[in-house]
């Protein structure tokens, strides 16, 4: 099953059910994309906050890098994050097709 998990609540205990959720699926084989979106920026600025960590561990769960929206503030938060998660971080593709994904789950 190919997912789309949206993270746009600034709260740490939504982006971390959201986030987990997405690791797990990707742990029994789904193929799981994470969308960021500016709402959860500031938990990603705190490096010692479960969501950075776990964004910071996709290569072992074999997930692509999670995508940003396609704004400034995206362009600031990774020049601005470790580049451990940097590496981890890319804009969303200009054009979209969201029918590619079966479920699309927003938290």
């Amino acid at each position: 099953m190919t997912l789309l998990v949206k993270l746009c609540t600034p709260t740490e205990l939504a982006s971390y059910e959201g986030c987990a959720l997405a690791l797990t699926l990707a742990t029994f084989g789904h193929e799981v994309q994470l969308y960021l979106d500016a709402p959860v920026f500031g938990l990603l600025m705190q490096p010692e906050s479960r969501l950075a960590g776990m964004i910071k561990s996709l290569d072992l769960y074999d997930m692509p890098p999670a995508w940003l929206p396609d704004d400034v503030f995206s362009g600031w938060l990774v020049g601005m994050v470790p580049d451990a998660l940097a590496s981890q971080l890319e804009l969303i593709p200009e054009t979209l097709n969201e029918h590619l994904f079966e479920q699309i789950l927003t938290f």
